[in-house]
């Protein structure tokens, strides 16, 4: 008896493969295993990064990432009984994916629309310096200028 033939898989698209911050959003946008869902998503938003702004999606990407990426982390301290908020440094390829999951949290937390488009307007307006991701980042700053 003859077995079945398995269908090909589909490659990941090109433009997902050249950029290591690409597959960073990937890895944290996949769910269960889904890394095609998950690149389709970002493919989509891509898509709609480009017709929105006419620019290269990769470089308002890069650049909504870098405005949201924190400077300072907040961590509690325990001193003699009493709790106190202190601002630490944070170096900057720990801010990055930091940086990213805000993103990715304030595209989910939007309503109305796809994940895609979501997340596409969200990249957009962290590149505008606007946007939820960028007020959790304003919001930790001034956290840590009144702990200081």
């Amino acid at each position: 008896m003859a077995r079945t033939k398995k269908s090909p898989k589909h490659s990941i698209p090109e433009q997902l493969n050249g950029s290591p911050l690409i597959h960073m959003i990937n890895q944290r946008l996949m769910r269960n295993g889904k890394k095609r869902l998950a690149s389709r998503i970002i493919q989509k938003s891509l898509n709609h990064i480009k017709n929105k702004t006419k620019q290269d999606p990769l470089l308002i990407i890069e650049n909504g990432i870098r405005n949201v990426t924190p400077s300072v982390e907040i961590r509690t301290r325990r001193i003699g009984g009493a709790v106190y908020t202190l601002p630490i440094e944070l170096p900057y390829d720990r801010g990055i994916p930091r940086a990213i999951r805000w993103i990715l949290i304030a595209a989910k937390k939007r309503s109305g629309n796809t994940l895609d488009l979501n997340l596409a307007n969200e990249f957009i307006d962290a590149s505008k310096k606007i946007g939820g991701a960028f007020y959790k980042k304003e919001e930790i700053q001034k956290i840590s200028e009144t702990a200081k």
